[in-house]
């Protein structure tokens, strides 16, 4: 009797060459004007959720765009001033 339930043999399991290395994940700008944008978001009063999101905000739009524009610079910035009363 032969058992069906094995479709390969076992030694070919463990030789998988199609794997992707792992790539580390990005945790600051690349460029010098995002990483001293996310220095002032970093020193910035808002909160630690608020600094979170906006440090990966600028590194997505490093990734998609390149380098991070005056006018995005100026998005973030305003997101980060004091509320005025």
């Amino acid at each position: 009797m032969r058992d069906v339930t094995k479709t390969k043999p076992s030694h070919s399991r463990s030789t998988n060459t199609n794997k992707q290395p792992v790539v580390a994940k990005q945790t600051w700008p690349s460029t010098f004007d995002g990483a001293q944008l996310a220095e002032e978001v970093k020193a910035s009063g808002v909160s630690t959720d608020v600094k979170a999101r906006l440090t990966v905000e600028i590194i997505e739009y490093e990734a998609s765009h390149g380098q991070c524009t005056q006018t995005f610079s100026k998005k973030i910035r305003r997101q980060i001033r004091p509320a005025t009363a």
